[in-house]
């Protein structure tokens, strides 16, 4: 009876050392366990321009590419406006090429001909004002057909003059100043041109990123301003999970050190990760995530990276992370 008395006891020591050795153990464990949040790179895929959305192209879980359209706004008034202006374009274009191209051969033949009229004109204008002024200094004419035949002399010699210099100017093209002037139209035509196209441009909106839709905002043929988001979008291949550790185990982590990683929605599966990033600066810790008294430790925040090839881990989703010596 003793004998059994002596083996129980001995029985219960060593359960109770087991128990103990158990519990360090896992406080051992449990002090390489750090617990954070799945995060992944996102964009918002946003408008350029203000105005009704005419499609809406991707759907929250949809998978896009980089480059994808993901919606259009309608925008009627800038068609228009991109028509009226090509059209300016064009004539400004024309009336350029007209000056630099000169007169053409009929414009230069109807100036000299019309030089070659008020030539004539004018020799005759100048016989009659000669003959009269010999009349009526003879007495043969009055005054007023002297003065008459000197108007017409005058006259005459004024449209021949301006005749022989209009007939200069087609002769001579554009002036440079004309040039300058109808190419700096050009240019500007071109630029207003080029404006209006590039707003037309905006009314189409692609994805940022080779990713999944997370969330959709709005719905075709809803209104929207310019820079609202319509699309989140997160590129789940890019995936790590953001934890603290305290300056006192600081040391244990560096670049490149291997982790796993778990989650309570996969339980059994490890994800292999790898630290990414330690943070330069330390922090408190976050409010969330330990007690009261353990905020009052500086910690440092580190990004582990994590194989999410198979799309499993999603952002927000709460994950462990270990460490092994």
């Amino acid at each position: 009876m003793k004998r059994i008395r002596l083996l129980a006891a001995g029985i219960i020591v060593a359960v109770l050392i087991g128990a103990a050795g158990y519990n360090y153990y896992r406080q051992q464990e449990t002090a390489k366990l750090y617990t954070g949040t799945i995060e992944v790179t996102k964009a918002d895929v946003t408008t350029k321009s203000s105005g009704y959305i005419k499609e809406l192209l991707l759907s929250e879980g949809m998978h896009a590419t980089k480059g994808q359209l993901a919606a259009r706004i309608d925008r009627k008034d800038l068609l228009i406006a991109q028509e009226r202006d090509r059209a300016a374009l064009k004539k400004a274009e024309a009336q350029l090429r007209d000056l630099e191209s000169g007169a053409r051969p009929a414009e230069r033949k109807e100036a000299a001909a019309n030089s070659a009229f008020m030539q004539a004109a004018f020799e005759k204008a100048a016989k009659d004002y000669q003959r009269f002024e010999q009349l009526y200094q003879g007495g043969a004419a009055s005054r007023q057909q002297f003065d008459n035949a000197k108007e017409s002399y005058d006259a005459t010699a004024a449209q021949l003059s301006a005749s022989r210099e209009r007939e200069q100017l087609v002769n001579d093209g554009a002036r440079e100043e004309q040039l300058i002037a109808a190419r700096a139209e050009v240019g500007r035509c071109q630029a207003l041109l080029r404006a209006t196209e590039n707003d037309i441009e905006d009314t189409f909106i692609y994805s940022p990123l080779d990713a999944m839709v997370l969330t959709k905002n709005f719905e075709a043929g809803e209104y929207v301003n310019a820079g609202s988001d319509l699309l989140t979008v997160a590129d789940l291949s890019d995936c790590w999970v953001k934890i603290y550790i305290p300056s006192t185990e600081l040391g244990r982590v560096s670049v490149g050190t291997l982790a796993e990683v778990r989650i309570d929605s996969a339980p059994g599966q490890v994800f292999p990760g790898r630290v990414r990033e330690i943070s330069e600066n330390a922090e408190y810790t976050p409010h969330q995530s330990i007690t009261r008294n353990e905020r009052a430790n500086m910690v440092f925040a580190v990004k582990v990276a994590v194989d999410n090839d198979a799309g499993v881990l999603k952002p927000g989703m709460p994950a462990d992370v270990s460490f092994y010596d």
